[in-house]
């Protein structure tokens, strides 16, 4: 009997890069409307931001107190503006957190928090500073990992001051500003105040797939609508600022990482609205190797093209971008607009350090 084999022919497997695009295709060209729709109307913003918003997580949410693989975490961040219309504004912002409390059997832990920041606005140097604290209590809803909740609060302590002998007013005025050591009549009883302010926040983190992770969350800062006002005016109050954000991040493969952004902040009565994505080449994966390089284009909606650039050499991470102002400032501003650095460095107690990813899970 005559044994007849039957070769089956299989079909070539997709590259895995194409088949990845194929499959995320309709939520990459649902962003895209999203970027195109949203830069049609003008949006403004108000109160210390940074166009790097994952780079400064205590100033983007308190729930993202010790939000990280770290045992320990430390943060830098610099901002300067408007060089070219004026006296350049410099925001300076500092932030340590850790793990204090760690539940190693249900994998929850509490964490702790300081944060500092610096602005100087302008000719009469109207600077803000601050100095809190944030905890945080971060929560596991299932055994892998997978599914974890985060709530945070923060408390500040706020100093704004101004320095009025920069400004120039009317009756100094002789044909130019040469007789600004001249007197003036304007008086002014405060040239600096004090208050405290609280902040809340939820943050959620959720693994579809191997693939696909989403990080999203909502913040408010300024619960207690403190007082602003220099000329001692009760109905002067700051409005209460609410972000919300999400980053999805999709694992094209072992090397790339596409990750779609979209933030929204409201502070009474402004908006501000940054859509865009950064992308991920791990050029060596291993934890203790770990080397990727990122960049990132995103729209501040009717203000600014923001382009960056960055790099994550084991437990260190440097990153810079570049606002290219698009608003009708660009007239004086020559499209000229923002330089912002930041600085994050990670410390790991433990001898087995976990895998390492642009969004990384904080349980291991």
């Amino acid at each position: 009997m005559t044994r007849i084999k039957i070769r089956y022919q299989s079909h070539p497997e997709k590259p895995f890069v194409k088949h990845a695009f194929r499959r995320f295709a309709p939520f990459l060209w649902l962003w895209l409307a999203m970027i195109f729709l949203i830069a049609l109307k003008p949006i403004h913003g108000q109160d210390l931001h940074f166009s790097q918003l994952f780079n400064s997580p205590l100033n983007l949410n308190p729930a993202l107190t010790a939000y990280t693989q770290a045992n320990y975490r430390f943060i830098l961040n610099q901002r300067s503006q408007w060089a070219s219309v004026t006296v350049p504004y410099q925001t300076y912002s500092a932030s340590f957190d850790t793990k204090l409390i760690t539940r190693k059997r249900k994998g929850d832990f509490i964490g702790f928090g300081l944060i500092f920041n610096n602005d100087e606005a302008g000719d009469s140097k109207f600077g803000t500073t601050q100095a809190g604290l944030s905890l945080s209590w971060v929560k596991v809803l299932n055994k892998q990992n997978k599914n974890l909740l985060a709530i945070g609060m923060q408390a500040s302590f706020f100093q704004r001051s101004i320095d009025y002998s920069q400004l120039y007013f009317p009756e100094q005025w002789n044909g130019s500003f040469s007789n600004i050591q001249q007197a003036n009549s304007e008086i002014f009883s405060v040239n600096q105040f004090n208050y405290f302010d609280l902040s809340t926040g939820a943050h959620w983190f959720l693994t579809f797939s191997p693939r696909f992770k989403i990080n999203t969350g909502l913040s408010a800062y300024h619960l207690n609508r403190p007082m602003q006002s220099l000329l001692n005016d009760e109905e002067s109050r700051l409005s209460v600022r609410y972000q919300w954000y999400a980053e999805p991040e999709f694992e094209l493969s072992k090397l790339y990482n596409l990750m779609p952004t979209f933030y929204f902040s409201h502070q009474n009565p402004y908006n501000e609205l940054i859509v865009g994505a950064r992308f991920y080449y791990k050029l060596h994966s291993d934890s203790r190797r770990y080397f990727a390089l990122n960049t990132g284009l995103f729209i501040r909606n009717h203000d600014a093209l923001i382009l960056l650039m960055g790099i994550d050499y084991k437990q260190l991470k440097i990153a810079a971008s570049y606002d290219f102002n698009v608003s009708p400032l660009t007239v004086a501003s020559r499209a000229m607009g923002g330089m912002e650095i930041s600085l994050q460095w990670l410390i790991l107690k433990k001898k087995k350090i976990p895998k390492m990813e642009p969004t990384p899970c904080p349980i291991f």
